[in-house]
């Protein structure tokens, strides 16, 4: 009884009709059921309300173009049309789907691993700037230095294609911390007294950044090096990356002034002399004269 009634169904006249009725109503099904997971995954996370409504329109698109494809091939005793269906995605390959479709892949990739987010100041292949805005195609950073030597803005708007993520190295200044390392390099010759140099640039460097060591609980430190010319003190502190050029002048500017009034203070540099001397002469060495 049974295998006749399986029978009469797989004999049914309409039979193909009724397979693609089943199929389009699942495909249906599957459908709703991933958009509302991805609607879940993005939604609070898409930086505007645009972004997830540019991106349920490609998906809607995607997703019956892929369906349309498979049933045909399903429901087709031929492989033609695996040959016509492959053809034409390389032709929209050809088109220039694969960029949009790299910078989608990346929008997604920003939301999941939060790479930066809008106000980070960032570094894209050595572009630095504050992210402004994050669209599904673009992130919009208006640039630091650029036209200038320096960490100001210049005022310039950059337009980055999304899909820089799979090829560029990302630099986020403010992803993980509030405040980065920063540091002054001040040389100083081989008598100076470096103890009250060391002194001097540590009180300075606490009056100025005194918020983020209460926030880090971070003292500034003096580091020192050997040159050629004499020794350089290297004063770190923590900063954060939008006042890094303003704390340094401000400490280069203060630490300037008081190193000026210190009579055991020097400051190094290099200098060169040139002496000419006439053809076959010889140059007499230099006399050195002692008190």
């Amino acid at each position: 009884m049974f295998f006749e009634a399986l029978d009469a169904i797989l004999n049914f006249r309409y039979i193909s009709v009724t397979w693609m009725g089943l199929v389009v109503i699942g495909v249906v099904i599957v459908y709703f059921q991933l958009t509302a997971q991805l609607r879940k995954f993005i939604q609070g996370d898409e930086y505007k309300v645009a972004n997830v409504d540019l991106f349920f329109f490609i998906w809607r698109y995607v997703f019956m173009l892929t369906v349309a494809g498979g049933i045909g091939f399903l429901f087709s005793d031929t492989w033609e049309l695996l040959g016509v269906s492959l053809g034409i995605i390389v032709t929209f390959m050809g088109w220039g789907i694969r960029g949009p479709v790299l910078n989608l892949a990346a929008w997604l990739l920003i939301i999941l691993k939060r790479p930066y987010r809008v106000g980070d100041r960032v570094s894209l292949n050595g572009i630095v700037g504050d992210v402004e805005h994050i669209s599904i195609m673009h992130t919009l950073m208006e640039q630091v230095g650029g036209s200038v030597d320096g960490e100001d803005k210049s005022g310039q708007s950059i337009m980055i294609p999304n899909q820089h993520l799979f090829r560029w190295t990302v630099i986020n200044y403010t992803h993980d911390e509030k405040y980065l390392l920063d540091e002054v390099l001040i040389q100083l010759t081989y008598n100076s007294d470096i103890t009250r140099a060391e002194g001097i640039m540590y009180e300075q460097a606490t009056q100025i950044t005194a918020e983020a060591i209460e926030d880090t609980g971070e003292l500034p430190y003096v580091r020192f090096e050997f040159i050629s010319s004499g020794v350089v003190a290297k004063l770190r502190y923590r900063v954060r990356a939008v006042d890094r050029q303003r704390v340094s002048t401000q400490l280069i500017e203060r630490i300037f002034t008081r190193f000026g009034s210190e009579s055991r203070i020097h400051f190094a540099y290099m200098k060169m002399e040139s002496s000419l001397v006439p053809k076959g002469e010889q140059l007499q060495p230099p006399q050195i004269f002692t008190s």
